[in-house]
């Protein structure tokens, strides 16, 4: 019945995305492109220049496309160098391969009893299977938080935490994740993330120490979407007068959310909370980045407790709410995203003020 369910579910997801986009992007018209001029330039001094950057593309794709351009950390595009070096179609078939693969393991990291819901929640999730087909990277990162899960659950939480650094590889869905770690006062965790980190930044700067001018000024003059598109608080508060304010409020709402529920619930709990925020306060993401929270939205699903937070944890879980992405944006979503976020924390307080964990040690 699992495997039915999770075909039925791929079968369903690739009719909405439509046999034109998963054309070309099997022709490889898609979002990979950007990792592989990335892991073309690593090492250049380049890799944030635009004439650089779009002279490349026309070298290796015959075409340049300026919404394409590297918008990841230099260590990232360093890893990705010996991809750069083959031929594309081949690099990006092992690319496409490789995302798959990193969700499959992820899924089976996972605790056995919850194994067939994630498994088909993955298959019936229209962001993660978006993001797989556009050659966007949302498995790697929940192969990230599936193994420092399963780090955690083996207490080792040193190690958890340089796992969980690679997270950086996509730093700009995990902007609140420092309340996760100083608001559980896991010590051990905050030190491994931050060991990691630490390195993770330094071999960044080891060909240069000018790309964070180079990379600030190549993503503010990137082409962009209209961020009525986005999942997110900026593309919400898009919506009303005044948005500036609008999203200033929304965001000290949010982060008061995050807090509260970090302090109250458990980890999984509140590393869910983590990510829900952390992807509603960043400017830029898309559908496609909403694939990272399959996992989370699976536990908070399976969790008896407040309807609200089972229900709106159901809905996301399905296609519904991303299919209107392609009519009114991202608006819905971004909204389902603070009522799960409020409902929670409602959650929280409702059961009263528990203790936090001891610190780490």
């Amino acid at each position: 019945m699992a495997a039915l369910l999770c075909l039925l579910g791929l079968a369903v997801n690739c009719v909405i995305i439509g046999p034109g986009a998963l054309k070309s992007a099997y022709q490889g018209q898609n979002d990979f492109r950007q990792f592989y001029v990335g892991g073309k330039l690593a090492g250049s001094g380049k890799l944030y220049n635009l004439d650089r950057v779009l002279a490349v593309q026309r070298e290796a794709l015959g075409e340049s496309n300026a919404r394409l351009v590297p918008g990841r950390l230099p260590f990232y595009y360093a890893a990705l160098a010996p991809l750069g070096r083959l031929p594309y179609k081949l690099a990006l078939l092992l690319w496409t391969v490789s995302t798959i693969l990193a969700t499959v393991l992820f899924v089976w990291l996972s605790p056995q009893a919850g194994r067939a819901q994630l498994a088909i929640a993955c298959c019936w999730s229209l962001p993660l299977v978006f993001s797989t087909a556009i050659g966007q990277d949302a498995g790697f990162v929940l192969l990230i938080l599936g193994i420092t899960l399963r780090t955690l659950d083996a207490e080792k939480p040193l190690l958890a935490g340089l796992i969980l650094s690679l997270c950086l590889i996509k730093f700009h869905l995990f902007l609140l994740l420092p309340l996760l770690l100083l608001g559980k006062r896991e010590w051990r965790l905050t030190a491994g993330f931050s060991i990691g980190a630490g390195a993770l930044l330094l071999a960044s700067f080891a060909a240069g120490w000018d790309w964070p001018r180079d990379y600030v000024a190549l993503n503010l003059h990137a082409v962009s979407e209209d961020p009525r598109l986005m999942p997110t608080l900026h593309g919400l508060a898009a919506h009303f007068p005044g948005s500036d304010v609008v999203e200033f409020i929304l965001s000290v709402v949010v982060i008061g959310l995050v807090w509260g529920i970090v302090r109250r619930a458990e980890f999984e709990a509140a590393l869910a909370a983590t990510l829900l925020g952390g992807l509603l306060l960043t400017r830029h993401a898309y559908m496609q980045d909403c694939g990272i929270l399959v996992g989370s939205l699976v536990i908070l699903f399976q969790r008896p407790g407040n309807a609200v937070v089972h229900y709106c944890a159901l809905l996301l879980l399905l296609p519904v709410p991303y299919v209107l992405f392609f009519m009114q944006g991202g608006a819905t979503t971004a909204a389902l995203f603070v009522l799960l976020l409020g409902a929670m924390a409602g959650s929280c307080f409702k059961n009263g003020l528990r203790p936090v964990s001891e610190p780490g040690t």
